[in-house]
């Protein structure tokens, strides 16, 4: 997951100045046209879904939506506001930045190329980049497609303090070759396929790459690779406007003492700038796209065989809670005491993001919240916990 950048050392008055007296918007802003047939309400598990989800969002939630597909079906529910200073209720339906989960999407559509033939699993990225972006990204000489999906290629992430300083300073929208010029001239963390280290760049990259293959804009490949073959039409990406109308708000608690403010001041400059983030979509359409990962008919056998050649992370990046010890080629794989998931995770300063399909049982967990916060962590991850226990009880 992408690190939450809550406290940035020296800029917490300048944060402060940079909030501006929050817009009241009236409630139907965040209405959704009808993306699902929703039998939540029969659900024989429903109210204690319901229960879990409110008593955990209120010990330090904003809002959150958590849909669960089990062996008794399909239920989605909300607690909290997606706007506070407009009183607007949470609904199931409602849309969310997902952060780093947009790295699923983009490594869809780049195994959807290689089922093309437009693109090959061990292609030099060199190949695909201009000689500027070669020159002055230290292993992009000799990098390969896989070695991004992976994070194994070394390449530096672009998430640095500088280009924090910098995108809090600045008031502009950043483009995916400004965003590059943050590693350039800068060492890799090693050599290419020796180790793993988690970068941004990585995706990036591969959202460059798929431009030159393409010729096209990188928001009309979502749209032709992954939003309208699987109908996400809640999905969304942009790098013009880059948050669009209806996606609930976003908060930090700078403190950690549940005092929130919203926080598009800090996580619009991150959004909008290529394949490691910026997708915006509702919970359901979510479990869509997840569920579909298996599906032949959207990703080849043979291209799922590669995304899911698993491999052990470093103990660095083991995630105890989630069970998180593996990765695989643009797809991460979490060991549950129960079964293992694919999926991914995901945060910005404002939203945090999981997303995890059990292809063994064909149940789903989505968890959607639109606030972060030191202690968040811990209230998402407890959350999971029960959830989970009652999935898979057959009570």
């Amino acid at each position: 997951m992408r690190r939450i950048t809550i406290f940035i050392i020296g800029l917490i008055g300048l944060t402060w100045l940079r909030c501006t007296e929050p817009e009241v918007l009236p409630s139907t802003y965040y209405d959704q046209p009808s993306s699902f047939a929703d039998s939540s309400a029969g659900h024989p598990k429903a109210a204690v879904y319901q229960s879990i989800l409110e008593q955990h969002q209120q010990r330090g939630l904003v809002g959150a939506t958590l849909l669960v597909k089990d062996q008794d079906g399909l239920w989605v529910g909300a607690s909290g506001y997606s706007d506070i200073a407009s009183d607007v209720p949470m609904a199931p339906d409602h849309v969310f930045f997902i952060a780093s989960i947009s790295k699923l999407f983009t490594a869809s559509a780049t195994y959807r190329y290689i089922d093309q033939g437009l693109l090959s699993f061990n292609d030099k990225i060199s190949q695909w980049l201009s000689d500027e972006v070669v020159d002055n990204v230290e292993n992009a000489d000799q990098a390969t497609i896989a070695h991004l999906l992976s994070h194994r290629s070394g390449i530096l992430d672009f998430y640095t303090t500088q280009l924090d300083l910098d995108r809090l300073n600045a008031d502009q929208e950043w483009t995916k070759e400004e965003v590059l010029t943050y590693v350039y001239g800068k060492s890799a963390d090693f050599d290419v396929d020796t180790d793993y280290s988690y970068s941004n760049t990585n995706f990036l990259l591969l959202s460059m790459i798929l431009e030159q293959v393409s010729g096209k804009p990188f928001e009309e490949v979502y749209q032709e690779e992954v939003f309208i073959p699987l109908n996400l039409t809640s999905a969304y990406y942009s790098e013009d406007q880059i948050i669009p109308e209806g996606v609930v708000k976003g908060y930090v608690d700078m403190y950690d003492n549940n005092q929130f403010v919203e926080s598009s001041f800090l996580y619009e400059e991150e959004l909008g700038i290529g394949g490691d983030g910026g997708v915006a979509i509702n919970a359901y359409h979510l479990s869509v796209f997840l569920e579909n990962l298996v599906n032949d008919d959207f990703i080849s056998a043979s291209s799922q065989a590669l995304m899911t050649d698993w491999f052990a992370l470093p103990e660095d990046y083991h995630w105890e809670e989630y069970g998180q010890t593996e990765n695989g080629y643009g797809l991460e794989r979490f060991n549950t005491k129960y079964e293992s998931a694919i999926g991914h995770t995901g945060g910005i300063d404002g939203f945090t993001t999981y997303g995890f399909y059990f292809p063994e049982s064909d149940m789903t967990y989505v968890l959607l919240c639109n606030s972060a916060a030191l202690s968040g962590a811990n209230i998402q991850s407890s959350l999971f916990e029960e959830v989970l226990d009652l999935m898979f009880s057959r009570q």
